[in-house]
């Protein structure tokens, strides 16, 4: 199955232009076998992504890309937005209590601090492809992933609907919900790639 694993939409990311309607028909036209919302430091209610689902016979799965000191992390599996997710710490030991996923979002855009030594401790795997990032950003988040020896995931970090599917993770697993979606990713059987 072909899952973009980064998308906004204007619901919950100010900067996003994308309907959730017009999100879920673009991966449509692109191919894919679903999408998920991660919106800025907000989670979508699990019985709002279950309904728009339903009403576009399209799976739709939840995530959220967290700001924290040392970049944008992907993050699975959590059961709310915490203002302590703000700080790396803070958000691990908030993972950790809901046996959420973390990954470095498009590394080669970090700010602030410098990251922590050792990476593969701190994340579940690297965003490896981004559809935003050009072919280098891509190619240093790669081989990031693979001297840390985590597996990559890959989404298009979409804000618009051009912008949907450009690169996407390929599970192969047969995903129908949020159970069998992060049980997909605990397996690590994916692999990003672009569209």
């Amino acid at each position: 199955m072909l899952i973009d694993l980064h998308c906004h939409t204007r619901v919950r990311s100010a900067c996003s232009a994308l309907t959730p309607d017009a999100l879920v028909r673009a991966a449509m036209a692109r191919g894919l076998d679903g999408v998920c919302i991660t919106e800025h430091d907000a989670l979508w209610p699990l019985e709002d992504v279950r309904r728009l689902s339903a009403e576009m016979g399209f799976l739709v799965l939840r995530g959220m890309e967290v700001t924290t000191e040392v970049g944008h992390v992907l993050v699975f599996g959590a059961s709310a937005h915490d203002p302590a997710m703000a700080t790396l710490a803070g958000l691990r030991r908030l993972a950790a209590a809901d046996g959420a996923l973390m990954y470095l979002a498009h590394p080669s855009r970090r700010y602030g601090t410098l990251m922590p030594d050792d990476l593969a401790a701190s994340f579940d795997g690297v965003e490896a492809m981004n559809g935003t990032e050009g072919m280098l950003e891509n190619d240093h988040a790669a081989a990031l992933a693979r001297g840390m020896r985590l597996p990559g995931i890959g989404g298009s970090d979409a804000h618009s609907v051009r912008e949907v599917g450009v690169c996407a993770t390929e599970f192969d697993a047969d995903l129908r919900d949020e159970a069998s979606f992060l049980a997909a990713l605990r397996d690590a059987a994916y692999r990003a790639r672009r569209i």
